[in-house]
């Protein structure tokens, strides 16, 4: 007897068992990650402003954006944008005690890692967000980040990771942030920038091509992305997505609920396939049953 030939009990209760085991394959815990819970409107207020990051693929920074580098010379944005040279682009405030200093070490391990050559494959510009950064407070920066670095890299460092300063009643950090979609809030319980983790890869031409969260890059990754940057090609609608698709852990460093919430919609998925399957089956039945014509007993 096929399926379609089973008693109306009996998908009844397949039908129950198959959305109840794909209910239990993925956890309250699971989809509580991908719709959130239920909150206040004064909390949902709240979070619309918290820090948070929105990718920008393929935005143009305004290069024109004068800074102050850590010499005390002002310099424009677009100096350290050359043909065929992308540029790695992060924003930090200089006093912060946590995650900044962070995104510095994971870029400063990736520099002895990436097969591009720091000068000559890629630039790195660090801008500071943070107003009241000064110039001693940049140079102190980019002198402890040479120190740190291996020997064969420190005349690299020196000469081609740029880090740069608010200029005097000046709002760059601000219009540059808006552009990247780098969003930064002031927490005064901590009397610090509370704000996510990412570094930015650039085109030549001043194009945002990829984005790169947390602390921690894959340098295969982040040298893959230098290349293609290059070439002035930025992330896929299908990287879009993924980008869209994740949320920042502070605990880990990573955009690790990616995968969870994967698995939500997929269970979502599975759930509306099995209802669409036996609705089908039903219906099927049900046109078969009135097709047959009834069985007349004989006299």
């Amino acid at each position: 007897m096929s399926l379609c030939d089973w008693p109306l009990g009996r998908k009844t209760l397949v039908l129950t068992t198959g959305i109840i085991l794909a209910m239990a394959a993925f956890s309250p815990a699971v989809f509580g990650g991908t719709f959130g819970s239920l909150s206040s409107a004064v909390q949902m207020k709240r979070d619309a402003k918290s820090a948070k990051i929105t990718p920008h693929p393929g935005a143009e920074l305004p290069l024109n954006l004068q800074f102050i580098n850590s010499h005390g010379k002002q310099v424009r944005l677009a100096q350290y944008f050359r043909s065929g040279r992308p540029v790695i682009l992060d924003l930090i405030n200089y006093q912060c005690w946590g995650v900044c200093g962070f995104v510095q070490t994971g870029i400063l391990k990736d520099i002895s890692r990436l097969s591009a050559h720091l000068g000559t494959g890629y630039e790195i510009v660090t801008v500071s967000f943070n107003p009241t950064d000064t110039v001693e407070g940049a140079a102190d920066k980019k002198a402890g980040y040479v120190a740190l670095a291996p020997k064969k890299f420190r005349n690299a460092i020196n000469k081609h990771w740029h880090f740069l300063v608010e200029g005097k009643h000046s709002t760059n950090s601000a219009k540059l942030a808006k552009v990247i979609g780098f969003h930064y809030v002031w927490d005064p319980a901590i009397h610090m920038y509370d704000h996510e983790a990412a570094v930015y890869v650039v085109t030549p031409k001043g194009k945002i091509a990829n984005y790169f969260f947390g602390i921690h890059y894959v340098p295969a990754d982040l040298n893959l992305a230098l290349v293609h940057a290059g070439d002035d090609r930025i992330t896929n609608v299908f990287d879009q997505v993924l980008l869209l698709c994740t949320q920042f852990n502070p605990n880990t460093g990573k955009y690790t609920p990616v995968a969870l919430r994967v698995m939500s919609l997929a269970g979502v998925a599975i759930v509306i396939g099995l209802g669409a399957m036996f609705f089908s089956l039903f219906w099927w039945e049900r046109q078969h049953r009135k097709a047959v014509p009834p069985v007349v007993p004989p006299n």
